[in-house]
């Protein structure tokens, strides 16, 4: 995949939450942006979130997290797992795998969300993606 365009998103999760849903804050820079791909950090590729430099959410946390975006009122994904969109591999030397396209696809930021069936183990951390897009 060719970069056109990135930006860093992320979702924070304030200390001590119980909640199990997570939205997206509005993306005012990504509105009406074809979106090629989305790509989760977790804690091996980055232990702290590309924005705020918050600790990023744990691999054991990231297992039981899942993706919902929508496009306007459609629904276009429904609870993605969130480690199917988590491709940089670290063992000796980091290494990346493809990531699935998004058919270039407008994503409705605030209506979107990360969701767990139970409230993450570790708090005060954050949910880091990068966004592949064009306008």
């Amino acid at each position: 995949m060719r970069i056109k365009r990135f930006q860093g998103v992320e979702i924070p999760v304030p200390n001590g939450s119980t909640l199990t849903k997570f939205f997206f804050a509005d993306q005012p820079q990504l509105r009406n942006a074809h979106i090629e791909a989305i790509q989760f950090y977790n804690i091996n590729a980055t232990p702290y979130s590309i924005l705020s430099g918050s600790a990023s959410v744990t691999d054991a946390d990231a297992s039981k997290s899942y993706l919902t975006l929508y496009q306007g009122d459609l629904q276009l994904i429904y609870q993605l797992p969130i480690v199917a969109i988590s491709n940089i591999v670290k063992s000796t030397g980091a290494y990346v795998f493809d990531l699935p396209g998004m058919n270039d696809q407008d994503i409705s930021w605030t209506k979107s969300y990360v969701s767990l069936p139970t409230a993450l183990a570790t708090t005060n951390v954050a949910y880091s993606f990068g966004i592949y897009y064009y306008m």
